[in-house]
């Protein structure tokens, strides 16, 4: 039996999994060009390494002989990935099939019987590690330059990617990372690179290939995939649609979010006495909700260990997770103000104070709406709050702090690498290492308050931990505190999310795909400006023009036949009557094409027939396949006044304009301009047509990019 199907066995990988490993090992065996990423799109939690793991093994199966796995640059990520793929490959390791090995910690020189093993490495996106790999070719192994390599970068947004330009220059430089892998792809011939996220944004707005990019200080190998497989979500996926998909009271993930006031999470950003003083613990605004958060966490716990014990099953330990700031500062006010009310618990329970009860009952009437929404069993509010109790005069709540001053190794369980939960509830404050690959196993709580100015999309997704495989009965004791203003962002960047991956479920990004929505008014952005400095895209706001603007035309001969061909799809009604045909969308693209092939461009990078198409069909389709079209005759613009980007001028009259511009205008909207042209007035030819397309006044703005990977 081969890797895969062995490990298929273990796993009890299902049919939906096992389609997408081939489906990838497919396409990356058949590449014309190795050089062409290919991307396995997940989601936050969603069992991407259990993807890119059965990749390796089927990729092993067909001659692959070396595996080399990049994390993300910490020391902690990269060690819990040798334990994962150590636990998943342990067979095959135990039988001197396989060697893992964490590449700072190579046992070399490799003796000559591992050589002719299957060789996994893993190593972190840092620039030690990976001068070591390229070490190990170069000097350490040579012989293994010929092997057939497959690279596989994890969290392929992340480090990978980043283009800036030096100071007093105007060339683009794409960062240390990018340029070592660049460098090990092009030492080994037979490299196929895969690329494993769940937040593609960075990666999809590359441009084909660097050499077109005029502003590249050298030729990059290409970033952007040129296959799109789906990583298959399995039945007990938690996600986004779970906590931002709207939900009625009489489904338990309505209770899920708890909002926060946004002074609670600015007072817990600094030590200031002045708002949250020791003597005012129990009444305090200023922690209202993180007071009721911890009771409502210790609650849930009980809940959860009273339904297992009921169920014989073997009662679990939880977590929670409060992700508030990225300062370490901030981050040790935060566990200074929890162990303040976990000690103001712990009085309470002792001198049976009636405000514990207070707070606790409040909890129960929250817990309690969830659980009957989901048709589960609860025990009395007395017998709860006993429980309750006793596991706080027990210390079973336990206060972690989990940042860059606090050394992981001994927080982790030493078997999974997962953060080791010590006591029944356990609570982890901390900042942006909770976020990426690190594991919280039963979460239950999460209060987030990271609300920047621009709430990159990538980035907030991935702090999104209470995401992935969860039991039913655990959702329905959950809860999510944060602000309403964060709280709407996500939502947005949840549609974002969605969308994404619909157009590539139902094929719509053959046409060109609308992959991200940035919606500036609320300070959403799709991921960093430096990772997409060098991307050709496409960006229009709800009631803005589209037009190219700086060309010339085709030769008459070739002008008049295209201009024919256009007017004959344009109807009469709508020329020079300052009033909109409504036509089909199969029409409107057609006379789009047209008019494109009578136009000349020699800017770089020009302008983007393929996103005017695409923009075209996103909001014809948002509008049940209607397109608005005029026309308007005997135009006489100089071509040296032709480079209004806006369209504004171009369009000319303030009627023309307004009716453009009407607000309640529901359909996308082609002006076609009929331009005189001719020599005087600097054209090639004439007369032609000049093409706009305005999109909505309802519309969401969008970002575009040509060419989505298939």
């Amino acid at each position: 039996m081969g890797f895969y199907s062995r490990l298929r066995e273990d796993r009890k990988d299902d049919e939906a999994l096992q389609t997408c490993i081939e489906n990838v090992v497919d396409q990356l065996d058949s590449a014309s060009d190795p050089s062409m990423p290919g991307m396995l799109l997940g989601k936050i939690q969603s069992g991407k390494t259990r993807g890119f793991l059965g990749v390796i093994a089927r990729a092993f199966d067909r001659d692959y002989d070396i595996a080399i796995v990049l994390t993300k640059g910490t020391r902690t990520l990269a060690h819990q990935t040798v334990k994962r793929i150590g636990r998943d490959f342990k067979n095959f390791i135990d039988n001197d099939e396989i060697v893992l090995f964490d590449i700072m910690e190579a046992p070399l020189p490799l003796r000559k019987a591992e050589l002719k093993r299957k060789i996994i490495i893993v190593a972190k996106k840092q620039t030690n590690n990976l001068s070591r790999i390229q070490k190990f070719f170069d000097e350490d192994h040579p012989i293994l330059k010929d092997r057939r390599v497959l690279l596989v970068d994890d969290e392929a947004d992340m480090a990978s990617i980043r283009f800036s330009k030096k100071k007093g220059e105007n060339t683009f430089d794409q960062g240390s990372i990018a340029n070592q892998m660049d460098l090990l792809r092009g030492t080994i011939e037979r490299i196929s690179f895969l690329q494993v996220t769940a937040t593609p944004y960075a990666l999809y707005l590359q441009p084909d290939n660097y050499d077109k990019a005029s502003e590249a200080k050298e030729v990059f190998y290409p970033k952007k995939p040129t296959f799109t497989e789906l990583l298959p979500i399995h039945d007990a996926y938690v996600g986004g649609d779970a906590y931002f998909g709207g939900h009625g009271p009489d489904d338990p993930r309505h209770y899920l979010y708890v909002e926060v006031d946004k002074k609670e999470h600015d007072a817990l950003r600094s030590n200031d006495g002045r708002t949250i003083r020791e003597d005012r613990l129990w009444t305090s605004e200023n922690i209202k909700t993180l007071r009721r958060s911890l009771m409502t966490f210790l609650l849930s716990v009980a809940v959860r260990r009273w339904q297992q014990r009921i169920l014989e099953q073997a009662p679990q330990k939880y977590a929670m997770i409060m992700h508030n700031d990225t300062q370490r500062e901030a981050h040790n006010w935060q566990s200074e103000t929890a162990d303040k009310i976990q000690k103001a618990f712990e009085a309470a329970v002792q001198s049976n104070d009636p405000r514990l009860r207070v707070i606790f009952d409040e909890a129960y009437a929250d817990i309690e709406s969830s659980v009957c929404a989901d048709r589960g069993h609860l025990p009395s509010a007395d017998d709860l709050f006993d429980q309750v109790c006793e596991m706080i005069d027990d210390g079973e709540f336990n206060i972690q702090l989990v940042n860059s001053d606090v050394q992981l190794g001994p927080l982790l369980d030493p078997e999974t690498a997962e953060l080791r939960l010590r006591t029944k509830a356990n609570l982890f404050i901390g900042g942006s290492i909770l976020d990426r690959g690190i594991t919280v196993p039963n979460l239950l709580a999460f209060y987030y308050g990271r609300n920047p100015k621009k709430m990159q999309a990538d980035t907030v997704l991935q702090h999104s931990r209470m995401y992935g495989a969860r039991p039913k009965a655990d959702l329905a004791v959950t809860r999510f505190y944060t602000s309403h203003d964060v709280y709407s962002r996500l939502v947005q960047i949840h549609s974002l999310e969605t969308a994404l991956r619909e157009a590539f479920e139902d094929g719509s990004h053959d046409q060109g795909v609308v992959f991200i929505q940035n919606d500036a008014k609320n300070g959403i952005i799709p991921c960093a400006p430096n990772k997409i400095s060098l991307s050709n895209v496409v960006a229009v706001k709800a009631n803005q023009i589209l037009t190219p603007t700086g060309f010339d035309t085709v030769s008459n001969t070739s002008l008049k036949k295209l201009i024919k061909a256009a007017e004959n799809l344009i109807p009469e009604e709508c020329i020079d009557s300052q009033t909109f045909s409504e036509i089909d969308i199969d029409t409107a693209s057609s006379i789009i094409e047209i008019i494109s092939k009578s136009i000349v461009d020699n800017n770089e990078p020009g302008f983007d027939w393929e996103a005017m198409s695409g923009l075209l069909q996103y909001y014809a389709n948002k509008s049940n396949g209607k397109v608005f079209v005029l026309m308007e005759t005997g135009r006489q613009l100089d071509r040296g006044a032709s480079g209004d980007r806006s369209g504004l001028s171009i369009l000319g009259t303030a009627e023309l304009r307004n009716l453009v511009k009407e607000p309640t205008r529901q359909a996308p909207a082609i002006i076609i301009l009929k331009q005189e042209g001719g020599s005087e007035l600097g054209w090639k030819a004439g007369p032609f047509l000049w093409p706009m397309l305005a999109s909505p006044p309802q519309a969401k703005s969008c970002v575009f990019a040509t060419k989505v990977a298939p």
